[in-house]
C-alpha cells in the first residue's frame, strides 16, 4: 500500500528529511510552502507492514516522528506552525487550497 507524506504550510526555504521505520524516503534543500496550494511537496513510500513510524525532521529546527497505520491513515500532513512540526495523520488527503 502507498503512504504518501504531504509536506504543507509553513515551510520556508527548509532543509527536510522524512525517514519511514528508520529508513531516508526524502531529502531535499530549499522546501518552501507554495501558498496558492498550501503545499511545499510530497512523497509516496511503499510500505507492507500494519504500523511504521513516521519521523520528519527540518535541519536546524524541529523533528516530529509517530507511529501510523496506513490501512486506516494513508496520508499524512505535515505542518510548521510557530515553530514547531505536526504531523497529522489522514484518512484522505486533504485538498489543496
Amino acid at each position: 500500500m502507498t503512504l504518501r507524506v504531504r509536506l504543507g504550510e509553513g515551510f520556508q526555504n527548509n532543509t527536510v528529511t522524512v525517514l519511514v521505520d528508520g529508513k531516508q524516503v526524502y531529502g531535499r534543500s530549499g522546501v518552501s510552502t507554495d501558498w496558492t496550494i498550501s503545499r511545499a511537496d510530497s512523497v509516496d513510500v511503499q510500505v507492507d507492514t500494519a504500523s511504521v513510524q513516521v519521523e520528519v525532521a527540518v535541519q536546524d529546527g524541529p523533528t516530529t516522528r509517530r507511529t501510523i497505520a496506513p490501512i486506516d491513515t494513508p496520508f499524512v500532513e505535515v505542518r510548521v506552525i510557530n515553530g514547531e512540526l505536526q504531523l497529522l495523520p489522514l484518512p484522505q488527503e486533504p485538498p489543496m487550497l
